[in-house]
Formats: C-alpha cells, sequence, structure tokens
C-alpha cells in the first residue's frame, strides 16, 4: 500500500503525524469512498493524519471533533496565517496566530467573550497547566469597549501575557487631565515602558476613584504574569515583532508594522497632539497596524476617527509614502461609525472590509454612510463588507434562544454560589461540588460554543491565496461556511476574486 509523503505533514515522535487544509476548504468524508461528509474544513485548519497509509487517495483523519477520510490533495504541511475577528459584541477584539504559531490578541471587547472563545480554541476546559505558549496583547486604546474584556483573560490562569503593547495614552485619576497632562496642544506624561507602567499600577491611589478603570483591568494582569513587560507603540517602532534578517519565515516576508500613532518630540519629551477633545484624541491615536504576509496586507486600527484619520493621511503623504496605506483587508475603525475620513478610506482601497460592532449600543453600528463609504473606496467593482454583527443574525437567534443562553448564564452564577457555600460549610460536600463544577463545565462549554460558532469573521491566507469566511445559518449540501476566496494577481498587484472556486 502506498503511503503519504513526508512533504505534506509533519512528525512529533515515532506516531504522531499532523498537517492543514488546503485551499480553500476541504472536507472530511465519512468513508474512503463516496461522497458523504462529516465536517468542512477552512483553509488553514489543522489536521491530525491517524494512519498515513493512503486508501484510495485518502487518508484516515481527525479535525474538529471528526474524524474520517481526506482526499491527499486536501492536505499540506506548512501552516499559514490565521487572523480571526472575533464576535465580541460592540467593541473589537482580533486573535492572530503568525505561521510560525506565535499568538496575538488585538483589543478583548468590553465582556467576556473573548475569553470565552479562548476556552473553545484551545478546549481549557480539559487543562490544569497553562498553555504551552504566550500571548502578546495589543490594547489599541482605552476605550473600555477594546480593554475591558482582558480583565477576563489576565486573571485567567491558564492564559499567559507576556507583552502588552498600548498606545502610551493611560488613563489616570487625580491629575489634570485624564491622560496626565496636556501642554500646548499636546499630551506630554505619555506612558512608555514597563517602569511607567508599574509606577502607575503599583499606586493604589490610581486604581480607585474616575478614570481608576483602565489601571485596574491592567493591574490584574500582574497575578498571573509577574513579569510582563510592557510597552506603547507609535511610528518610532518600525515593527511589533522582530524576527531574522528580512523579517522571514520559511522564506517569506512576515511583519506586524506600526503605522500609527504619530509621535513627535517638543521640548526634548515624546509627544502626542492633541485636539482638545479626550475621547477623539484617545480614538485617534489607536494603534494602527498593519500586517504584511509576502503579498498580503492587513489593517487592524482600532477608532481611528475623522480628524485623525486625515492627520495620518496627510503625514505618510508628506513623506511620499502613502502606498503603504494601501490594504488587501482592513477591520473597519470605530465599529462602521460615521466618524470617518473619506480620504483616508480612499487610500486604503481594501477588497475587503470587516466591520466588529454588536447589538446593545446606541450608535446604530455600524452607520449606512460608513457602509456605504466602504463600498465605494474599495478595490474591485464589488468590495466584500464583513460584519461580525450580520454574521451573528441567524435564524438561531430568536427570544427563545436569547432567554436559554441566560438561563444557562444566570445556572451558572447558581452554581457558584452554591459551590462557594458548600466550600464554606462546616461540613465537606465534596461529592456535590464536584458535580457543581462539572455542570458549570458543561454549561460554559455550550454557551461559549454558540459564541463561536456564529459572528467570528475567519481570515487565512498563505500570503498568495487568502479566504474570508463566516458560518453559514444553515449546513447546506455544499459544506459549512460561506467562503470567499482571493487570489494575489501578478498583472494587477492585488487580490482578486477566486471565481475557480
Amino acid at each position: 500500500m502506498a503511503t503519504l509523503d513526508t512533504s505534506l505533514y509533519n512528525q512529533k515522535g515515532s506516531t504522531y503525524f499532523y498537517s492543514f487544509a488546503t485551499f480553500p476548504s476541504v472536507k472530511i468524508y465519512k468513508k474512503s469512498t463516496g461522497s458523504s461528509w462529516n465536517q468542512h474544513l477552512l483553509f488553514g485548519d489543522f489536521i491530525r493524519i491517524l494512519d498515513p497509509e493512503i486508501v484510495h487517495n485518502r487518508v484516515k483523519a481527525r479535525s474538529r471533533n471528526k474524524t474520517g477520510w481526506i482526499p491527499v490533495e486536501g492536505i499540506q504541511k506548512n501552516r499559514i496565517l490565521e487572523v480571526n475577528f472575533i464576535d465580541i459584541g460592540q467593541g473589537d477584539g482580533c486573535h492572530i496566530v503568525t505561521p510560525d504559531d506565535q499568538h496575538i490578541l488585538v483589543d478583548a471587547g468590553e465582556y467576556d467573550n473573548m475569553n470565552r472563545y479562548l476556552y473553545w480554541r484551545f478546549n481549557l476546559y480539559r487543562k490544569y497547566k497553562p498553555l504551552p505558549f504566550p500571548f502578546h496583547v495589543v490594547i489599541s486604546h482605552s476605550d473600555k469597549d477594546h480593554y475591558k474584556g482582558f480583565e477576563y483573560i489576565f486573571k485567567n490562569d491558564k492564559i499567559k501575557i507576556d507583552k502588552i503593547f498600548h498606545n502610551g495614552i493611560v488613563e489616570r485619576p487625580g491629575e489634570p487631565s485624564a491622560f496626565g497632562s496636556i501642554k500646548d496642544g499636546y499630551i506630554t506624561t505619555l506612558v512608555q515602558d514597563t517602569a511607567d507602567m508599574l509606577k502607575l499600577l503599583e499606586n493604589p491611589n490610581k486604581r480607585k476613584g474616575k478614570n481608576s478603570m483602565y489601571l485596574k483591568t491592567l493591574h490584574h494582569v500582574l497575578k498571573n504574569n509577574p513579569e510582563v513587560a510592557f510597552k506603547n507603540l507609535s511610528i518610532e517602532d518600525e515593527h511589533l515583532m522582530a524576527y531574522n534578517e528580512g523579517n522571514l519565515i520559511e522564506g517569506k516576508k512576515f511583519e506586524v508594522d506600526v503605522l500609527g500613532p504619530i509621535l513627535e518630540e517638543k521640548n526634548h519629551k515624546k509627544v502626542l497632539k492633541s485636539i482638545n477633545n479626550a475621547g477623539k484624541d484617545k480614538n485617534g491615536h489607536s494603534v494602527l497596524l498593519k500586517l504584511i504576509y509576502d503579498k498580503v496586507r492587513i489593517l487592524l486600527g482600532g477608532d481611528i476617527n475623522t480628524e485623525f484619520g486625515e492627520m495620518i493621511q496627510d503625514y505618510y503623504k508628506s513623506k511620499d509614502q502613502s502606498d503603504r496605506l494601501v490594504m488587501d483587508v482592513a477591520k473597519a475603525c470605530h465599529h462602521g461609525s460615521n466618524h470617518f475620513h473619506y480620504g483616508f478610506l480612499e487610500t486604503l482601497n481594501p477588497i475587503a472590509t470587516v466591520i466588529s460592532s454588536g447589538d446593545n449600543e446606541s450608535y446604530a453600528h455600524p452607520r449606512p454612510d460608513a457602509i456605504g463609504a466602504f463600498g465605494k473606496t474599495g478595490y474591485s467593482k464589488t468590495p466584500l463588507i464583513f460584519s461580525t454583527e450580520l454574521a451573528r443574525s441567524n435564524k438561531e437567534i430568536t427570544k427563545l434562544t436569547i432567554t436559554k443562553i441566560a438561563d444557562k448564564l444566570e445556572k451558572i452564577k447558581q452554581n457558584e454560589n452554591t459551590i462557594k457555600d458548600l466550600a464554606e460549610s462546616v461540613n465537606v460536600f465534596t461529592e456535590e461540588i464536584k458535580k457543581l463544577k462539572a455542570k458549570n463545565k458543561q454549561l460554559n462549554k455550550e454557551v461559549n460554543s454558540y459564541i463561536t460558532k456564529f459572528g467570528m469573521i475567519n481570515l487565512r491566507t498563505d500570503g498568495q491565496n487568502m479566504i474570508i469566511a463566516q458560518k453559514l445559518e444553515k449546513e447546506a449540501a455544499y459544506g459549512k461556511w460561506d467562503i470567499h476566496p482571493l487570489t494575489y494577481q501578478e498583472d494587477t498587484g492585488r487580490f482578486e476574486h477566486d471565481d475557480t472556486h
């Protein structure tokens, strides 16, 4: 019998083989012959090869909790870039997995959805030790619908954080302004490194009262991650992550470039410009990141607003570097707010825009004019617009479903209170506590799975081919996913819709 060529899989030890799904998607079939399938995998999904022996051009494998048979042409050896735009409700939350298996979290919303996603993604219900790898955290700016969700992650002892990157603007109580000091139109008290941040975090007076929530949230990270490093980001930082010479992963360029905020120097101090509006200042100075992997360019831009969108565009235009702002995919700044600069959007010119927004807000995001502008300024006649909020709006979300989820969350809370009471009791109720904990684990798993299945926008790319996918409301005969394949074309220098798949 023929066996799978070693160029198609990786090996750990003598019996553990694994691969990844090929572009654009792959089926797991129930048998070695026939067309009946039980799982639909996205480009880049992890596949455990159970037996390298080839039977009818298929190998036995397991992925996404299903076992079956995968065609030989459906597997590849190399991991790809994965960018998951999580449905965290109102706010932003993004999980990046690099081709060399590093993990970056860019914002985490306001509540616990990102933490629930991580529980689902890494099956943390079964793990008693921390994950073997740390996360890099990027907080684009200090709006709570971007940073407050990190409180749940920082308290999670199964997740390790090694670095926290931020924009240098740290709200704190008891000072002339929420950001410390503003002088002659510039924010002058920027928090630049670990020592600066710890000086604030370790002062209990900075963790109570008005303007203290950001520091209180950050302080939670210290318990499980006492060696964590803090670093503010600006245009002075060429890259978020440095690799070998040339920034290559397996011969392909990989960079996370920092395009903003635009740091200046006044009177020998590093400063950021203020427009005399605290909310617009911290939004406009969001950390602006550009992911580059081979030919792919992806923008993550926090809440860049009208005024600062214009400033950023003018800055790069003045440097004759406007092309640095051209993107293939852009996370819509400010959740599809109407606070956008049209010229900035025109310069970005992405073929795909991803909007992260939620139902529980008073802004009607995404705004109709923003959606229209994304379409008009996008590349090609039919640019793609995705929304975590719309992807979540499936037929299963009814009043009954919402009630069921709310009931599960309420039951989890009741069980936690009972566990606490039992633990404090004179009598020991070990078995009862174990049963309640097991029940809560199952209830949490059900809630987390629901949150993750619908609403998340999945981007996968090897630098030349890319898919952007969302879960179908109802499984179709052809698969479980709405998949949009894109392929880089040398003649246009852009990603184009791939109509061959």
